[in-house]
């Protein structure tokens, strides 16, 4: 085989490793709260590797971790065009805890205040802390449409568009957010993410359609994911035997030229 192909093959191996990464962060988050499963889009390349720039990892992974730097050739790669998100809507899940609260909208995500800046998220599993303030379950604020929500009181009734009634009072209301491109938001870790560019800029969400005393599970499927990593270990397996086979044709080609 040319090393054109070898280059092919072991870019290859290099996507399908980050697509079993994607399949086992989906995996690990199945149960969490609002996650949006990663979908790695492939595409394939053809780099001309001499005198051309390196813009991206993965043409620097084509030019100078696995090619000659000055081969004079075209080569053909395979590497990850996007690791996308999807932004399907997840099951709603009761709980019967009043501080729960799931957005039967798909389009609609929770403010919330990190150190870091305004954060958004689809998972509603929220608290009270010490100073009655409604947070995350790792302490970040749920931002109000005027500021922090504080709660006092007994039974609390969280309406569809938002608003928050305790003990028959209106306290307030739920900052309920969208994004004119909900696909390119960024993921942050905890279900949390952040828009990128001006032109995707928060909103505010009319028409909020909100569910308390439920949770929107992940909208990971299990089944299909778990067919992903058997394809991907299967394809893997299968460019390693082709990566074996043309190092034996590459010796025997080096042997018949030794003779």
């Amino acid at each position: 085989m040319n090393p054109q192909g070898i280059y092919t093959l072991v870019s290859y191996g290099k996507s399908l490793e980050r697509q079993m990464e994607a399949v086992a962060n989906n995996l690990a988050n199945v149960e969490t709260a609002g996650y949006k499963g990663d979908q790695p889009a492939f595409q394939s390349v053809f780099a001309q590797t001499m005198g051309v720039p390196s813009m991206s990892d993965e043409e620097v992974f084509a030019h100078h971790e696995h090619l000659a730097p000055y081969t004079g050739v075209g080569t053909f790669y395979v590497s990850i065009a996007d690791m996308g998100k999807n932004m399907g809507q997840g099951r709603l899940q009761q709980t019967g805890q009043q501080l729960d609260l799931a957005l039967a909208n798909p389009n609609g995500f929770f403010s919330i205040n990190t150190p870091q800046g305004e954060r958004f998220t689809r998972g509603g599993s929220f608290h009270l802390n010490q100073d009655k303030q409604l947070v995350t379950t790792e302490g970040y604020l749920v931002n109000g449409k005027e500021g922090a929500i504080i709660i006092e009181g007994g039974a609390v009734e969280v309406s569809e568009d938002g608003s928050i009634i305790v003990d028959g009072k209106n306290t307030g209301g739920l900052k309920i957010v969208t994004f004119p491109f909900p696909d390119r938001l960024q993921k942050l870790g905890n279900s949390l993410m952040a828009p990128v560019g001006e032109e995707n800029n928060a909103r505010i969400l009319e028409d909020v359609d909100l569910v308390q005393g439920s949770l929107e599970k992940s909208n990971v499927d299990s089944f299909r994911e778990m067919v992903r990593m058997i394809q991907a270990n299967r394809s893997y397996t299968s460019m390693q035997k082709a990566l074996g086979s043309a190092d034996e044709m590459n010796q025997r080609a080096i042997s018949l030229a030794e003779v």
